[in-house]
């Protein structure tokens, strides 16, 4: 079964379709295709080849311009219906993203305020802060008042990645790699030195696809997961909880235990 990201409305939703899956066996793959972006698996290979050494640090950013163009007349504009604005609408793909390249998350802390002239109920402006298991720091950006972009920066002890790419051509995902920019920077030897990464021509979508495709003739789980997408909607609940308590850091097995509690 294939089902659009976020894995469902509530995590106590999300939580249940896992327990389904292990119940019955049922294979479920939930449509996180940012972490299927060409620049993010690329860094993802050369951490797993060594190329960054120790990974310590993580910076990811999601913006476009949504906030400039709401209405009441849109859902975005509720904060019942879009909780957080770009927290829960952007934000969420690099949580996912930062899992994927990063492992176990720990903890959360996320502040958040509204800037768009337009009046909307949602937050506009999103900062949140990951604290990993083996303790590696992340930072998620998420803005909704300027021109779309998605980025991801990844520091190792080695070297780093960066990656990003324009948002106008999220929608013409065969030329991607027309508007994207990979670079790797390594290290003892300069700092400032940087080697442009060539970008191949691939399309997260129909990735995607293979991999769905792969799973209904195997039979075997994919990495996209109903337990991945849970992850990743779980750091969205913490997020806005600590958005609640002024940036406190919140820990994610106090949001899955709150989440369990209440099926």
């Amino acid at each position: 079964m294939f089902i659009q990201k976020p894995i469902a409305n509530t995590l106590e939703s999300g939580l249940l379709i896992e327990q389904l899956v292990d119940k019955y066996g049922v294979q479920i793959m939930v449509g996180h295709s940012a972490r299927l972006l060409k620049g993010a698996r690329m860094i993802r290979e050369a951490i797993d080849n060594g190329d960054l050494g120790k990974v310590a640090f993580i910076e990811a950013n999601f913006s476009n311009e949504r906030a400039l163009e709401l209405t009441p007349d849109t859902w975005r504009w509720y904060k019942d219906r879009a909780p957080g604005g770009p927290l829960s609408q952007l934000a969420i793909h690099q949580f996912d993203t930062i899992h994927y390249i990063g492992g176990e998350i720990e903890e959360v802390s996320s502040i958040a305020s509204k800037l768009s002239p337009v009046g909307a109920e949602v937050d506009d402006q999103s900062m949140t802060l990951v604290r990993f298991k083996d303790g590696k720091l992340a930072y998620i950006g998420s803005c909704w008042t300027s021109p779309g972009i998605f980025s991801l920066r990844v520091f190792g002890q080695k070297g780093l990645m960066h990656y990003e790419l324009d948002f106008s051509s999220w929608d013409t995902p065969d030329d991607l790699h027309k508007t994207s920019a990979l670079y790797i920077q390594r290290g003892v030897d300069g700092y400032g030195k940087r080697e442009d990464l060539v970008m191949p021509q691939a399309n997260m979508f129909l990735d995607e696809l293979d991999m769905f495709a792969d799973l209904c003739q195997t039979g075997e789980p994919c990495e996209l997961s109903a337990g991945s997408a849970n992850v990743a909607l779980a750091v969205v609940y913490a997020a806005l909880k600590s958005v609640d308590k002024n940036g406190t850091m919140v820990p994610l097995r106090e949001v899955f235990e709150e989440a369990k509690a209440k099926i």
